[in-house]
């Protein structure tokens, strides 16, 4: 393997180590007070390993159920704590099966023994629990709407919380006992209502709010989901005594891996921990300070985080938002030598394959002209899979077990 890519790969894998929950968890864990024993509950693609560490920690004095998505089960010994599996990002009748099992466990723990929520991104998928006028299907559809619509992870979460009997803080005021929420956060500015949907932790986010949102990004009207957010609020159900904390975010990622490329005595930038927008516009900036920094003759890393967003047309490939990212960026740079980037989702999930992201270097465009892919049309139909592919160079890392969004790194020597 090339010897840059190979390095920007391994700086990647720090960054993930960093926030896997044997590595982030333990000065958490032993806080809790299990001598009546621990109920716990969890969702999202690092909640089979979060469950690990909890039964590492406590043994049989925990029990519980979680659920991760499909192939992430598979994470160390969970003990008592059940692993359920479901769909993502799409939500399938186990995550519906899910998410009335994982109420089910709340309403029923007594009120002595106290609960602890896990929570990583991937949660709302996972567990899906619809409010009682809206049909599964339906819910369904308006989820795969808005995955493609361009609506912020922000604006997502405010719909789904109103149609949802476990999201907006629910699941939490179902339980008799008190409870303490640890959560790997995949959510920019790390709010810990928008995590996996905030299941523990309620926002004052409305019904016209949601309606507001989806009436922006122009949705296909489905009448029962409009009849449910035209009815009028109820008073909210007060929430149950809980502490909340971030255990890993972004933040933590990239600075594990800024630590490991300054002792290796490079200067390092931050261009933002938590940046958000359309995955080609960011790049273009982005594109833009690199070719700077090189004209100043600069030797320099530069790095961000955050989640980025690819809005599609009816008619779109394969790929995701780190994947279109750099092909926009190969674009941008076209072909400047001495500069090479990676941009991965740390879930090791980028948009619809099963891919991380990719890399790019100064021979990106001709290696792909060489190969028959057009970066032009390729781009414009957001088909980035194809096009890393068929120059051999896709990040595929499998299932993380952890999930703090993106981490990019640009590199002019």
């Amino acid at each position: 393997m090339d010897a840059n890519k190979s390095f920007l790969i391994d700086l990647f894998t720090t960054a993930v180590n960093a926030c896997k929950p044997s590595a982030c968890m333990s000065k958490y864990l032993k806080n809790i007070d299990a001598s009546n024993g621990l109920c716990v509950v969890g969702a999202g693609k690092a909640a089979a390993e979060m469950a690990a560490e909890v039964n590492r920690f406590y043994g049989d004095k925990c029990f519980g159920a979680v659920v991760t998505r499909y192939g992430y089960e598979s994470a160390g010994d969970t003990g008592r704590i059940k692993v359920l599996s479901a769909n993502h990002p799409t939500p399938d009748d186990n995550s519906l099966a899910a998410g009335k099992a994982l109420l089910e466990l709340v309403i029923n723990n007594p009120a002595d023994i106290p609960i602890l929520f896990i929570i990583s991104g991937g949660g709302s998928s996972l567990m899906c629990l619809p409010v009682d006028d809206v049909p599964f299907a339906q819910k369904q559809a308006l989820n795969q709407f808005l995955l493609k619509s361009g609506a912020s992870v922000d604006e997502i979460n405010v719909v789904r919380k109103q149609l949802s009997l476990v999201k907006g803080g629910k699941l939490a005021q179902a339980a008799k006992s008190d409870y303490v929420t640890l959560i790997i956060s995949d959510v920019v500015g790390d709010k810990p209502s928008d995590i996996a949907s905030g299941p523990t932790i309620s926002d004052g986010s409305t019904k016209a709010d949601a309606l507001a949102i989806l009436q922006k990004y122009n949705w296909p009207v489905i009448s029962e989901i409009e009849a449910h957010l035209l009815k009028p609020e109820q008073a909210r159900a007060a929430d149950t005594v809980g502490e909340h904390f971030i255990v890993a975010n972004a933040q933590h990622a990239i600075d594990s891996a800024i630590d490991v490329a300054q002792h290796q005595g490079w200067d390092t930038q931050v261009l933002g921990y938590d940046i958000q927008g359309e995955a080609k516009e960011v790049a273009r900036v982005h594109a833009k300070i690199a070719l700077e920094e090189k004209a100043k003759g600069k030797r320099v890393m530069l790095f961000s985080g955050g989640e980025l967003t690819v809005t599609v047309a009816d008619v779109y490939g394969d790929g995701g938002p780190n994947q279109e990212y750099l092909m926009a960026l190969a674009d941008a740079l076209n072909g400047e030598a001495g500069i090479y980037a990676i941009a991965c989702d740390t879930d090791g999930v980028d948009g619809s394959k099963d891919v991380a992201g990719a890399y790019i270097d100064s021979s990106t465009i001709a290696r792909a002209e060489a190969a028959g892919e057009n970066l032009q049309a390729q781009l414009q139909g957001h088909n980035s899979h194809q096009f890393f592919k068929a120059i051999d160079d896709l990040i595929i890392t499998g299932p993380t077990n952890t999930n703090v969004n993106d981490f990019r790194v640009i590199v002019i020597e």
